[in-house]
């Protein structure tokens, strides 16, 4: 009898320590889940109803979410694989893009974002890590004098090195720092970092041959949006502007909406050209974004985004990016980014311009 009751006992014992093991491990399950998606809610002040929404994996090249503001709100929920530099990006009841528009880092976590339509892209960003040390690294700037702005930013970023963000700002500011320098910074990123799509981005600029200015241009190819092929060296003699962009790069629409159709115009007399590469991966946000900015000039694409073996040979990590070739097709000027209203390209045709 005695035997029994221990037997029992020992049943009723294992039986709890299981069910205790099954509870810990859902509650585990749960919170690893919980830890692998997020939520993002925004606030869009004085935003109108039925304002589209995009959600742009600037990572990855490709809208991964819609929706409409409501009662001047919106939720999008999801996963990241990692922090990824996302922009909101607004449209109007046509359909046509409005000037609001914010960048931030994407993080699997409950992440607010508050803002008024006139200043949105200063709303405020909470519960995102890797857009505080943005926020951080972007006060730098403001906080340093134009001397020693530079130097304090990428201490900050070597200091900082093990994430997605001080990756992707180095990759940002590359062609200034030599490759040694970015190996080093290279060896600091654990293995997930190290093997993520900019790591990988990083080691091969830091391996590879840079296009210098006083080069001879790199062969290039792509097909317009009705399917014609075009080669970069059909318009040999020719002062070309080779200008990398993508439908959801805010500063490339932007700069296709003013700076380029001005140059056009100016130039459009003395053998001139621009040859838009898109890096877009779907054709049709490619094709909607040209309609959008009526691009008219040259405007090609082989829909592989920063994998593209083009974007490689120019070693284009950044957009926008631009090449001016002179006649003889040496590349005489790279521009990275655009601010409106610099002129800085056309100052530089004005050089080249016979």
């Amino acid at each position: 009898m005695k035997n029994v009751i221990n037997n029992l006992f020992l049943k009723g014992l294992v039986s709890m320590m299981l069910v205790a093991v099954f509870v810990v491990a859902c509650k585990e399950k749960v919170n690893s889940t919980q830890a692998e998606t997020f939520e993002l809610s925004v606030s869009a002040q004085n935003f109108p109803d039925s304002t589209k929404v995009y959600l742009y994996n600037r990572n990855i090249g490709v809208n991964i979410d819609s929706t409409f503001v409501i009662n001047e709100s919106f939720k999008f929920f999801g996963k990241v694989e990692l922090p990824s530099l996302c922009y909101l990006n607004f449209y109007d009841k046509n359909n046509e893009p409005l000037d609001a528009y914010n960048y931030f880092y994407l993080e699997n976590k409950k992440i607010s974002i508050t803002g008024n339509y006139s200043n949105f892209i200063n709303a405020r960003v909470v519960g995102s890590k890797q857009t505080d040390l943005d926020n951080a690294y972007s006060a730098i700037a403001l906080n340093s004098k134009k001397t020693n702005k530079r130097f304090n930013q990428l201490q900050f970023l070597y200091s900082n090195a093990n994430n997605q963000m001080a990756l992707t700002e180095l990759l940002f500011q590359k062609k200034k720092i030599s490759k040694d320098s970015l190996l080093l910074f290279y060896k600091k990123l654990d293995t997930i970092n190290s093997r993520s799509i900019k790591g990988r981005e990083l080691l091969a600029y830091a391996s590879s041959i840079d296009l210098q200015v006083g080069d001879n241009y790199r062969k290039i190819f792509g097909k317009d949006l009705n399917g014609t092929p075009h080669k970069l060296s059909d318009y040999e003699g020719k002062i070309i502007l080779l200008d990398f962009w993508a439908s959801g790069c805010p500063p490339c629409r932007l700069q296709n909406k003013t700076e380029f159709p001005n140059l056009i115009k100016k130039y459009s007399n003395n053998n001139f050209m621009i040859v838009s590469y898109s890096l877009d991966t779907r054709e049709k946000d490619w094709r909607a974004a040209s309609n959008e900015d009526k691009i008219t000039w040259l405007n090609i694409s082989d829909l592989k985004g920063l994998k593209s073996e083009h974007a490689k040979a120019y070693v284009v990590t950044t957009i926008p990016n631009s090449f001016l070739i002179d006649q003889n097709g040496i590349v005489v000027k790279s521009f990275v980014g655009f601010s409106k209203g610099t002129n800085t390209i056309e100052k530089e045709i004005d050089k080249h311009i016979k």
